[in-house]
């Protein structure tokens, strides 16, 4: 089964493709945009690692789905945004250049992606990680209502954030429109 495009009133999301490999090269070794997330990737780590994401892609992988951000108005690909089957969940993750940052863009795409996940997808839990020190992602967090999960966090003083699909139905409306109560 092929991965879907999904779209946003700003952005388009295509699966990632075999010609998006400087793009995912490029994000993942670029400092700014690995601040909060962790370390910047050694270019040659990063090929490396682009080369199953793409596999996983291709094949149509449901464990692992990535897309490439577009901005519609300039059709620039302007980042990341990935669906990973991981303990028993979804992770969320985005990765977008900085100059794109407090523009609403992670609301906008984020969102688009929890609803593909709960309505399309069958998803049961969604969840996000980032560093601690990052306030503008807990900031992201609490807006788009997910629920910070116990203090002790993640991997190397991270904070874990998780959104459940009833928490989403009930907030948007949802149960009523797919008939569940």
């Amino acid at each position: 089964m092929s991965l879907l495009s999904l779209d946003t009133a700003r952005f388009h999301l295509r699966p990632l493709a075999a010609r998006d490999a400087a793009l995912y090269v490029a994000l993942y070794t670029d400092p700014a945009v690995m601040r909060h997330v962790v370390e910047p990737l050694d270019a040659a780590v990063a090929r490396q690692a682009f080369s199953k994401v793409e596999s996983f892609s291709r094949n149509g992988s449901r464990d692992y789905r990535t897309w490439v951000v577009v901005e519609k108005a300039s059709d620039r690909e302007i980042g990341l945004l990935a669906l990973v089957a991981r303990e028993g969940m979804h992770e969320i993750g985005a990765l977008i250049w900085p100059e794109w940052h407090n523009g609403g863009v992670a609301t906008e795409i984020i969102r688009r992606l929890m609803d593909f996940a709960f309505s399309e997808d069958g998803c049961q839990i969604v969840f996000t990680r980032h560093q601690a020190e990052n306030g503008g992602a807990e900031g992201l967090m609490r807006k788009l209502d997910f629920e910070r999960t116990p203090a002790e966090g993640h991997r190397d003083g991270g904070v874990r954030w998780e959104r459940t699909r009833a928490r989403w139905q009930h907030a948007s409306g949802n149960a009523m429109k797919q008939g569940k109560t």
